[in-house]
């Protein structure tokens, strides 16, 4: 399978790692308007250099295009692939509002190509684990309640480049760069969202970015179960991830990729995500880039449909939008 990927920078790393270590993909070309980016990755793999997407597209046909650009070139880039019959693999998020969510949507519908989204922490063993816990209702019980924490770090040094940190090109702060990952994890698990109440504030980098650094959110579960939620790049350093989902008869907690049993009484039972973690990229972004690129890839093969696509990865940008709405109108937003 002939791949190429637009964006040479943080992300791409990861993606690039991936794709040269699976047997099924070739990278054959590499864009990025920092040439000079372009050429360390053609200089490392082989894969040609070009300084836009548009001369990629120009002088090749890769079966899927990988998209690891800023946030606001995600659709406009996955539409051009789309247009020239190519499957696009998106880092998160798939789209930054409402209406190129749907254009998207509409696109992969009309073109019958796989879109992928990328979050990776869907295919860690123990996100799994707790997926197929949560729905042993004849054990656990129903759900009664979820809580979230991403308490991260960035510096100003994180948003020195020319988009991070601003709302054309980032198109958010916390919500939509970081937190996004858990967000999607916890309606996914908890059976999808029909509602958010959040609030978004600035209050380690003011003056700074022009993006929230803090949020926080009640969530309305699609069962009618509540859910708090509370995400920050202001604490000290990357601490591990928290969720919590409460069921009747036990309480099932993820911390990083190790996931726990609470049983009535307080005793607390490790489950499982405790073996050698093999981490492509930071330790932060997980073990799962791996899983879901080789699935992305086999999806195609296969010809069935990959689980992440533009409705289902669209999902959290809903769940984003909507706390975005919520914190700006102080109403609840029905997703």
């Amino acid at each position: 399978m002939k791949v190429s990927l637009v964006g040479c920078g943080g992300i791409s790393k990861t993606h690039i790692k991936v794709i040269t270590n699976l047997d099924e993909a070739q990278l054959i070309s590499v864009a990025d308007i920092n040439f000079d980016r372009a050429k360390k990755v053609e200089s490392d793999t082989g894969a040609k250099a070009y300084a836009s997407l548009d001369d990629l597209l120009s002088g090749e046909k890769p079966d899927v295009l990988h998209i690891c650009t800023p946030h606001y070139l995600h659709v406009p880039m996955a539409l051009k692939a789309l247009e020239a019959g190519i499957h696009v693999l998106i880092e998160k998020p798939c789209a930054t509002s409402l209406k190129d969510l749907e254009t998207l949507r509409q696109a992969q519908l009309k073109t019958g190509l796989h879109v992928g989204t990328c979050f990776q922490n869907r295919y860690n063993r123990s996100a799994l684990q707790l997926k197929r816990m949560l729905a042993d209702t004849g054990e656990y019980g129903r759900l009664l309640g979820a809580r979230g924490f991403v308490t991260w770090r960035r510096d100003a040094e994180y948003y020195a480049d020319d988009w991070h940190g601003t709302l054309e090109k980032e198109c958010g702060g916390v919500l939509i760069n970081q937190a996004i990952h858990t967000l999607d994890m916890m309606q996914y698990a908890g059976g999808g969202l029909r509602a958010v109440t959040g609030n978004i504030s600035n209050d380690h980098l003011k003056g700074i970015t022009e993006v929230e650094d803090t949020a926080s959110a009640l969530l309305e579960f699609s069962g009618n179960t509540k859910g708090v939620f509370y995400a920050t790049v202001a604490n000290s350093a990357d601490s591990p991830v928290f969720m919590e989902f409460i069921c009747e008869k036990a309480t099932l907690r993820i911390e990083g990729d190790c996931l726990y049993k609470v049983l009535k009484g307080g005793k607390i039972e490790a489950v499982g995500g405790f073996e050698e973690k093999d981490y492509p990229g930071k330790a932060c972004w997980g073990t799962g880039h791996n899983a879901l690129i080789g699935d992305f890839y086999a999806s195609i093969t296969e010809n069935r449909p990959f689980e992440i696509d533009a409705f289902e990865g669209g999902k959290a940008v809903e769940a984003v939008l909507g706390i975005y709405k919520s914190s700006k109108t102080g109403e609840r937003v029905a997703l």
